[in-house]
């Protein structure tokens, strides 16, 4: 048991020193902190913060429950309804997942939202995660919510790693907190000061943090590497190779004949702009995200770029996900 691995005093240590930050520097101003949250409204924040960054979610996630306040006036709108308060967002699965789960706990489970795990995890786009979250949150059930900071601040704490966490089971005895606190606690620790880059002389987890004695104190450690993919200098005036598709089932060819992305000329190397570009000559709206590589063709600059129809009604050659994999294979781009 991982129980007899750690000393007792680490243990108690850890959640009281943790407990000492949430209640100095906790996020509690976020609005899906309040007391008495509904599992509804804890499942619309956990969809909407997968992936988006937190101060981005709060305009939405206020504005999207002022519009449908239970999930019962969520289940009955249309796609086209439900995409003003969703759209900006991105990954737009997520959003078609949120009208097939309310619908489907309107209709299999009342309008009320299963006190059991295994059950929220059979609704589209519910995971082990946001599962947790849900039953910690909303029920105050004895649920660890593993999200990406939870595996870091105990793994790093505990093991020196995140990656070293095997078993999340075992962790639901190790702690003594209440998990509603302690996986909030969690969170803004690990938003806050154990992120990628880990703030290690600012956080007092460091005294006795395994990660800390064994890495942290190296020079250069959470160094943030610099992606390739940023869009500055010659790539504002590339040429942008949009590849488009309907949620990864149909991808769209700008030729008939055989397949090939939709060639935008420079000018048009902004999300914006892109959007632009096919609401004016095709009349489609896109989700556009953020360029995938940055290649040279010919000695020119060119961006490849993923979009993805959200309106409209295209009338272009549609080809399977072999035919663009083989196209980026016979190019050298990578795979999408």
């Amino acid at each position: 048991m991982i129980r007899m691995n750690f000393q007792k005093k680490k243990i108690e240590f850890f959640e009281r020193t943790l407990l000492d930050f949430f209640i100095k520097a906790g996020r509690e101003h976020l609005p899906w902190r309040k007391k008495r949250i509904t599992a509804y409204e804890v499942w619309v924040s956990e969809i909407m913060l997968q992936q988006t960054q937190v101060a981005r979610v709060i305009t939405y996630y206020n504005r999207f429950l002022q519009r449908f306040p239970t999930v019962e006036v969520l289940a009955q709108v249309s796609w086209e309804e439900f995409l003003p308060y969703y759209e900006g967002l991105g990954y737009y699965t997520r959003g078609r997942n949120m009208l097939l789960t309310a619908r489907s706990v309107v209709a299999t489970y009342g309008g009320t939202f299963p006190r059991d795990k295994k059950l929220l995890q059979t609704l589209p786009g519910i995971g082990p995660y946001t599962a947790a979250a849900i039953m910690s949150f909303a029920y105050g059930d004895n649920h660890l919510a593993w999200d990406t900071n939870l595996k870091r601040v105990i793994g790093r704490f505990f093991l020196g790693g995140k990656h070293l966490i095997t078993d999340e089971r075992e962790w639901e005895e190790v702690f003594h907190t209440e998990k509603k606190i302690l996986n909030a606690a969690l969170m803004d620790l690990g938003s806050a000061l154990c992120g990628a880059r880990p703030k290690c002389e600012a956080c007092s987890l460091r005294k006795q943090c395994r990660y800390y004695k064994e890495e942290g104190r190296q020079e250069g450690v959470g160094k943030k590497q610099v992606s390739g993919r940023a869009v500055v200098g010659q790539w504002q005036e590339a040429e942008v190779y949009v590849f488009l598709h309907e949620r990864h089932q149909k991808y769209y060819s700008s030729l008939k004949t055989r397949f090939q992305p939709f060639i935008l000329p420079a000018g048009y190397t902004t999300r914006a702009g892109i959007k632009q570009y096919f609401l004016e000559r095709y009349g489609l709206t896109l989700s556009v995200r953020p360029p995938h590589n940055k290649i040279h063709i010919e000695k020119n600059p060119v961006l490849l770029v993923n979009a993805q129809i959200l309106l409209g009604e295209p009338s272009f050659a549609v080809f399977s996900k072999k035919a663009l994999t083989e196209y980026n294979k016979e190019r050298g781009f990578y795979k999408l």
